[in-house]
């Protein structure tokens, strides 16, 4: 599993920092490239921003804090999959996108003292984020709902095992 997780984080934030590059390599700071409408209504753009801070800018300024915190719940993470604390491979999946996206936002606040953001939801009032964002946020989801999985088929397991079947 050890390596799964290693292939897979590599994999995410190289694309992650990919699409930074490309991003703040063609488009000015505060500019919009893309923007994908259907008919009048803006969906989504691609417009670039920094954030000096986390989710919604909150700790702004705080660079070194964010990066400790990031680091320590990188390395626990880590250590939770390195000792084989999960076992099911969407569950080390699942903590591996959480690990790479952190790692994708770090990685831009010791180079820049900043996360570079870009994807924009039009439609609504939605902080600007990135790929990094996504798989924080897909990786706890999919983590949690496999936790709750988890959980009822082992109340199902002992269930049976007790003879109480029809409990």
């Amino acid at each position: 599993m050890l390596a799964l997780s290693v292939v897979i984080l590599v994999l995410l934030v190289g694309i992650d920092q990919l699409l930074k590059f490309l991003v703040t390599d063609n488009i000015m700071i505060g500019g919009t490239a893309y923007s994908l409408s259907f008919g009048d209504f803006d969906f989504l753009s691609i417009t670039h921003i920094r954030n000096r801070g986390a989710a919604w800018s909150i700790l702004e300024g705080k660079t070194i804090l964010l990066i400790a915190i990031a680091a320590v719940a990188i390395l626990i993470v880590f250590y939770f999959i390195f000792k084989g604390k999960v076992k099911s491979r969407i569950g080390v999946i699942s903590l591996t996108a959480m690990i790479s996206g952190g790692l994708g936002n770090m990685i831009d606040r010791i180079r820049l003292n900043e996360v570079v953001d870009y994807i924009k939801v039009d439609f609504i009032d939605f902080p600007v984020f990135n790929f990094a964002d996504i798989c924080v946020v897909l990786g706890a989801i999919c983590f949690c709902i496999w936790l709750i999985v988890d959980d009822i088929k082992t109340k199902k397991q002992k269930k049976v095992l007790n003879g109480d079947e029809n409990s």
